[in-house]
């Protein structure tokens, strides 16, 4: 008995150590935060293809180019319902990038006086960004530009490339950690 005793007694004091000297395992390392615009890009791309938008991905940057005609009255610049849905549905996507920047910058041809222009990109980036705002994008995070016919895409000569350069762009950037302290109430 006294034999069986000490059997039991080792085996248990071997289990004991044994289980003492085994290291846990390491905690799984935490999942690496997807950046906004690689989470959201198959969505804006989608939205793009439907609706004829040019989209453009460059790292952290995606830029959402909104081309005027068939999405603004012709003469003034008022949305067309048309361009009403579609811009919705990119508001949609853009409320929850609110760790981002958002950048609502109209363009025009060089048709016409410069001043004007500039008024006219300007009103159609504030259209754009009352739909966005009407869709949940909090003003914070957006900001508006008016580049008037600064920074053609094609050439103003023909009525193709007047059409390329009336344009809104929509550029989401992340937000700097410094930036986010600037914003903080």
């Amino acid at each position: 008995m006294k034999k069986i005793s000490a059997v039991i007694l080792s085996t248990i004091a071997l289990t004991i150590s044994a289980c003492s000297t085994n290291k846990p395992a390491p905690p799984p390392p935490p999942p690496e935060a997807t950046p906004w615009a690689q989470q959201h890009m198959a969505e804006l791309t989608a939205i793009a293809l439907e609706e004829r938008y040019e989209i453009q991905n460059n790292g952290e940057q995606i830029r959402l180019i909104i081309p005027v005609k068939d999405n603004f009255h012709p003469k003034r610049t008022l949305l067309l319902p048309s361009g009403l849905v579609p811009l919705s549905r990119v508001a949609k996507v853009l409320r929850t990038a609110t760790d981002s920047n958002i950048a609502v910058v109209g363009f025009s041809d060089d048709v016409g006086a410069d001043d004007v222009n500039q008024q006219l990109s300007l009103e159609r980036a504030e259209a754009v960004a009352s739909v966005l705002q009407l869709g949940g994008v909090r003003r914070t995070n957006m900001q508006l530009k008016s580049l008037g016919e600064d920074q053609p895409r094609a050439d103003n000569s023909t009525a193709e490339g007047r059409d390329l350069n009336r344009r809104v762009e929509i550029e989401i950037t992340p937000r700097s950690p410094l930036s986010s302290l600037a914003l903080a109430p």
